[in-house]
Order: structure tokens, then C-alpha cells, then sequence
């Protein structure tokens, strides 16, 4: 749209052009299936997929420069709208996201490289989304943010804490601390397992002995 607002051409066809990206990734997905039964087989098969995914990520390179040349044209022909900044800097962002998302295809179809869990995002939409369960023989995968969630004896909330790149031994402390600022009559709290490190529980003991206030933890 802001092409066609300011007389930028080349994407009259980006319906088509969408469709001929969709057509590449479907074909590197489809030679990713089977592996032929003999070794000869499974090496042909495995060329196929490197080379499938070769002209993916060639043709989406494509536009993506040409994407990349139409904002540096709109750029110089001036826009004065916020709105139009705005809808520049969400696509500058999707454009951030392809180009990673490239740069891993190559790195682990193209020279056989195993991309660093650090480094894979889930959801583009949601980049925070982390891979909680991998899942497998009747475990489904999950995917989101886990929440770590302390309730008293009647399942009352009493805290939450969001866990993005965090495991559950480094929220134990800060999970106890934060919620006896609002509720001083906590006197108890079990953990399960997965909570449990000798700093944590020395930490929760050197917290509590300063207040001359006895707490029991148990990990279980």
C-alpha cells in the first residue's frame, strides 16, 4: 500500500509473489519426508532437500532485497505521515525476521550446522514465545511462557511471576521474598523438586533467620 500511495512499482504481482515463496517452502518441506531405503537413496533424497531448500531461501532473498530497495526509495521520496513511519519500521521488523530465519536455513540445511537453542525463535508474532515441551510419545508440544504460580492451602493466588528464559531453581527465592512483602503470616512453602539447589536453600534460610521469623521449606 504505501508503494502504491507513492508511485513506488514493482509489486503489482505480490499476491503471485507470496504464492511462488509458498510454492519453494512447500517443496523443502516435502523433501524433508522419507529417506529412501538404501544408503544411495538416502543421499540422493538428501540432495534433494538441500537443494530445495537452496532455491527457497534464493528466491525469498530475492524480495527481500527487493523489499529493502522499495523502502529505501520510499524513504528518499519522504514520508510525512506517522502512520506511514510506523507501518516502515513493523516492516523493517518482519524483514529483521526473514533475514534470520534465512541465515539459520543456510547454517543448518546448507552447511549442516546445529543452530544454537538461543538463537531460534518461535513466533515470529510472539518473540518471547519459549518451547516448553518438546513433546513426544503422548506428550504434545508446547509452546508459550511458563508461569510460576504460589497459592496458600485454599488454592488463593497469592503471587505469579512470568518466567521468560528462566527455570524454576531461579524464581524459588525471589517467588518466597516478593510474596511475604504482602502476605507476613507465610510460614510455610513447599517446592516441587525442580526448585530445589543448595544456594536456594541456603538463601531462603539466610533470608528468614534475619527476621527471627522460623519458616519451614520443604522441597519435595
Amino acid at each position: 500500500r504505501l508503494c502504491d500511495t507513492h508511485d513506488v512499482t514493482g509489486w503489482r504481482q505480490q499476491a503471485y509473489n507470496v504464492r511462488q515463496v509458498k510454492r519453494k517452502m512447500r517443496a523443502a518441506q516435502m523433501k524433508k519426508r522419507g529417506g529412501g531405503k538404501t544408503e544411495a537413496q538416502k543421499a540422493r533424497r538428501h540432495e534433494q532437500m538441500v537443494e530445495a531448500h537452496r532455491t527457497y531461501i534464493d528466491v525469498a532473498q530475492q524480495y527481500l532485497t527487493k523489499a529493502r530497495l522499495s523502502l529505501n526509495t520510499l524513504e528518499n521520496k519522504g514520508l510525512s505521515k506517522v502512520t506511514e513511519r510506523l507501518k516502515v519500521v513493523e516492516i523493517e521488523d518482519y524483514m529483521a525476521h526473514a533475514e534470520r530465519q534465512i541465515d539459520q536455513i543456510r547454517r543448518r540445511v546448507l552447511e549442516g550446522e546445529k543452530i544454537p537453542h538461543d538463537e531460534k525463535v518461535f513466533s515470529i508474532f510472539e518473540p518471547h514465545t519459549e518451547w516448553i515441551v518438546k513433546g513426544k510419545a503422548g506428550v504434545p508440544v508446547e509452546l508459550g511462557l511458563k508461569v510460576c504460580v504460589l497459592e496458600d492451602q485454599y488454592q488463593f493466588i497469592l503471587h505469579h511471576q512470568v518466567m521468560e528464559k528462566t527455570t524454576d531453581d531461579q524464581v524459588a527465592v525471589s517467588m518466597i521474598s516478593e510474596a511475604r512483602e504482602r502476605f507476613v503470616d507465610l510460614a510455610t512453602c513447599s517446592f516441587d523438586k525442580g526448585f530445589h539447589s543448595p544456594a536456594n536453600q541456603t538463601a531462603l534460610n539466610e533470608l528468614y533467620l534475619s527476621t527471627q521469623f522460623c519458616l519451614n521449606f520443604s522441597f519435595g
